[in-house]
């Protein structure tokens, strides 16, 4: 058994005392005198002794350069004997290594293990009898180092063991090389687990798949546990796919491919469809033939889901599902395309819901949302199936429509859309009125590009709204003129507060009792490099929001560095009137701002009057215009009503707001000096009202003594317009007021008191 172990420690052993054995046997053979004889035979006991020592030499060197330790052991498992290389590898003795020492170089968490090894081996029986175990031992140079022990045993004539021989293989190398191999490959699993990838080994010449990895898991089917058929995999690609997948597939047997990459929808078990990206590697044979394609699948599912979702929300409103303006802007360049190759026309609509900030600041933004979807529904409800409907943002929609033959078939098209999407919508048992205003424009006439055409519906659109609500607009050149207008006014006066060109002018307030100058407006002018202009240049900066109050307040500053001027001159002007619009009103700290400002001056708020015209008190902005207004009257500045009897306001508003003075409005007083009685029925009746409220009136615009006189026979308080004073800078106050002529103005306001053809 030792000769056949395997072992070259063992092969040693075996081979010395097989030479040793032959000499015994050959002289034995020559029987028991022979070999006496032989024993005195001088010549043949040198030859054996030579013989013996030349084994032991043998035997010597093949245990002190053999790579492995051999060592023995007894019956019982205690070393008897190891070789010196224990110590050059250990760095213990060998004595150190006898009877069960050695286990001291044993890595302590190896050691029950191979003590357990050892105690079943000692007790086995038959082939079972050998010790085969691996652990660490202690390493001369510090550490540990792997190794491997075998052993066999030797036996007597009744099959016990006399002794154990066997040996210790440095295995270290290996060890770390299948532990770094154990590691990747761990690595790769929870890698593949974590990403439920899939991992799939086509067989080209079986045509089977071995599946592994998240296979089960991702796909849901229990043969992917073992194994499928080729087939078994193409009959669950999508059948839109599978053909691009197969032609695809049969590239592999190009030589030059060496990886395959394919993304295509599989079918799940459930029945569902998933997003698969397959990335192998092409194994061939020794004539470049695909024998074998290995790789993963990735489930992309959910990243493709998530994609479609993105693609969605790039193009489509989440409120109403709606192409928003981005598919819009799309869909406009492809109508007005095939438009153009067709020789046909493309109608543009836009459309605003009136009064929509009302309906999120009363109602708040679910009634809003509510609203828009419902517009939206009945829009699309209501368009031709080949038109386009679309939410460009906030209350704002537009709809695409194949080209119109006429003007009257343009205008239908509106009215047919405004029909339905214009009746009123219940929100929680409540019913809310609905109103759209409307702008067309038509393509190739109002627009030659998708730009301008919708650019001219904006304005068309526009120019609707400043009509009035639920009205309808098609594009004229005009309105472009219109627009570039108002975006030079937006543009000066932007210039004009950067520069501070901004000035106030002052018109004279007179008594029409007295003829005493009892204040002033304080009017908006501003520098231009051609001169001095009025409000009117910039009128559509009024209706912005942002430059109309930046103007307010920079026409608030110059009214309060004039009044300091003319309280440390010693000028008195009595109170000065400021012009207040709803954009002023709307950040809610308007009567902060001027009270705050008279303060830091010193000024007492009695210097200041406010004048409001009656859109502030419509809308949304009633209650904090009431607040304001309050606040300020409690201060002590006086409010006045501006344009009295051409807007919105009541006798409610009369009595719910602080009013101190109403002012008529010119458009009433220029009248006067004609045979209109409507007119002057209307100027009577307002200052009676005022009269009978204890609230002062106010003639604006008055221009000549016939107008000055009916509104002093009417018994109005106060009178101002040209007849009495253009509106002038701050610097000719003081020179006006000391040379201010009472007897001249009474008499220019008596000079025609009764007008001879004038009924009263």
């Amino acid at each position: 058994r030792l000769l056949t172990s395997g072992d070259s420690y063992h092969t040693g052993i075996g081979l010395a005392f097989s030479i040793a054995a032959g000499v015994i046997l050959r002289s034995l053979a020559k029987g028991h005198a022979a070999f006496q004889d032989s024993l005195r035979s001088g010549a043949e006991m040198a030859t054996l002794i030579e013989a013996l020592q030349s084994s032991q030499e043998h035997y010597r060197h093949s245990v002190e350069l053999n790579p492995q330790i051999p060592w023995i052991t007894n019956e019982t498992g205690a070393v008897v004997e190891v070789s010196p290389r224990w110590t050059i590898l250990t760095g213990t003795s060998t004595q150190e290594a006898l009877n069960w020492g050695w286990t001291a170089a044993v890595h302590p968490d190896d050691l029950l293990h191979v003590l357990e090894a050892w105690k079943g081996a000692l007790a086995a029986a038959g082939i079972n009898r050998q010790v085969d175990v691996r652990y660490r031992l202690k390493s001369v140079v510090g550490g540990f180092r792997w190794f491997r022990a075998r052993a066999l045993p030797r036996l007597g004539a009744q099959d016990n063991v006399l002794a154990w021989y066997g040996n210790l293989e440095d295995i270290d190398d290996q060890v770390i090389a299948e532990q770094a191999l154990q590691s990747s490959e761990e690595r790769y699993r929870l890698a593949s687990l974590a990403t439920n990838d899939v991992i799939w080994d086509v067989s080209l010449t079986r045509d089977t798949i071995e599946w592994s990895g998240a296979a089960a898991t991702v796909l849901g089917y229990p043969e992917t546990q073992t194994e499928t058929s080729r087939n078994w995999w193409i009959e669950r690609i999508h059948p839109d796919d599978r053909g691009q997948v197969l032609a695809h597939f049969e590239q592999i047997r190009d030589p030059g491919i060496v990886q395959w990459t394919q993304e295509f929808r599989f079918r799940a078990a459930d029945g569902s469809y998933l997003y698969l990206v397959a990335r192998s590697h092409v194994v061939r044979d020794a004539g470049g033939q695909p024998t074998r394609l290995i790789g993963s699948l990735q489930d992309v599912t959910s990243q493709r889901q998530y994609e479609d979702k993105l693609r969605w929300a790039a193009h489509y409103d989440s409120l109403t599902d709606l192409p928003n303006r981005a598919l819009f802007s799309e869909r406009l360049d492809a109508a007005l395309r095939n438009a153009r190759a067709d020789d046909t026309r493309v109608q543009l609509v836009v459309l605003d819901v009136d009064r929509f900030k009302s309906t999120n600041d009363n109602l708040g933004h679910d009634a809003g949302d509510t609203l828009l979807q419902e517009i939206a529904a009945r829009l699309v409800a209501s368009a031709p199936a080949s038109a386009t409907v679309a939410r460009l943002g906030g209350d704002e929609f537009a709809v695409i429509l194949p080209g119109p033959g006429d003007h009257a078939v343009e205008i239908g098209a509106i009215k047919a859309l405004l029909a339905e999407a214009s009746k009123p919508v219940i929100f929680q048992g409540r019913q809310l009125d609905v109103s759209l205003s409307a702008g067309s424009a038509v393509a190739f006439r109002d627009g030659q590009n998708p730009e301008d055409l919708h650019k001219s519906a904006d304005l068309a659109l526009y120019a609707a709204k400043k009509e009035g609500p639920g009205r309808i607009r098609c594009f004229q050149s005009d309105l472009r003129a219109s627009a570039e207008r108002e975006t030079q006014m937006l543009y000066d006066a932007r210039e004009a507060l950067l520069n501070d060109r901004i000035v106030p002018f002052y018109q004279p307030k007179v008594c029409l009792r007295t003829g005493e100058c009892v204040g002033f407006e304080a009017l908006l002018r501003w520098h231009h490099a051609t001169g001095l202009r009025s409000p009117a240049a910039i009128g559509a900066a009024l209706s912005d929001p942002d430059i109309s109050t930046k103007l307010t307040d920079r026409m608030m500053e110059g009214v309060i560095a004039d009044l300091l001027y003319w309280r440390d001159s010693g000028t008195e002007v009595g109170r000065i009137a400021v012009n207040g619009s709803a954009a002023d009103f709307q950040r809610g700290d308007f009567a902060d701002r001027i009270l705050g400002r008279l303060h830091r001056a010193g000024l007492p708020p009695s210097v200041l009057e406010l004048e409001v015209t009656e859109t502030v008190f419509v809308g949304q902005l009633a209650d904090t215009v009431s607040t304001a207004l309050e606040t300020l009257s409690e201060a002590g500045v006086t409010i006045a009503l501006d344009d009295f009897g051409t807007g919105y306001a009541s006798l409610t508003h009369l009595q719910q707001f602080p009013v101190d003075t109403l002012k008529i409005d010119r458009s009433f007083i220029s009248r006067l000096d004609e045979t209109e009685r409507e007119d002057a029925t209307i100027v009577r009746a307002v200052i009676d009202l005022a009269r009978n409220l204890d609230i002062k009136t106010v003639g604006e615009g008055i221009e000549t003594p016939t107008q000055a006189a009916y509104l002093t026979r009417m018994q109005c308080d106060i009178g101002q317009g040209f007849l009495f004073g253009r509106p002038m800078p701050a610097g000719q106050i003081a020179n006006m007021i000391s040379n201010w002529n009472i007897t001249g103005v009474l008499g220019a306001i008596q000079s025609d008191a009764e007008p001879s053809n004038r009924s009263a």
